[in-house]
């Protein structure tokens, strides 16, 4: 009977602290990710095409003209998108809805970006 204690009490034991290691180790990996942001890795990614594709200036010059948008267009898909989303959390068609002014917010004074 006291074998299977304490066979039963290392078992324990090991489990725990297989748990409780691989915790801390979690810990510690999350605690990294505050440095990703600081890498900026599409540069890395920008700077590695630009080194291994050269591409001729006419093509990324007419590349740049057909995917430019202006920003009205962009405020007008940023208004279609939040009348969508306000339609969808209410349970309604969006021709309900109308929009009677829009004004952006600094980012930073945002409550997503406190911390």
């Amino acid at each position: 009977m006291a074998e299977w204690l304490e066979e039963g009490l290392v078992a324990t034991i090991n489990g725990v602290g297989t748990v409780f290691f691989v915790l801390i180790l979690i810990a510690m990996v999350i605690s990294l990710f505050k440095y990703i942001d600081k890498i900026n890795i599409s540069n890395l990614l920008k700077s590695a095409v630009k080194k291994t594709e050269p591409v001729e200036t006419s093509q990324t010059n007419d590349l740049m003209i057909s995917t430019s948008k202006t920003s009205q267009e962009d405020e007008a898909e940023l208004i279609a998108v939040i009348v969508a989303a306000i339609a969808a959390s209410l349970e309604t068609s969006s021709d309900q809805l109308q929009v009677r002014s829009f004004r952006r917010i600094n980012p930073t004074h945002t409550l997503w970006n406190r911390r």
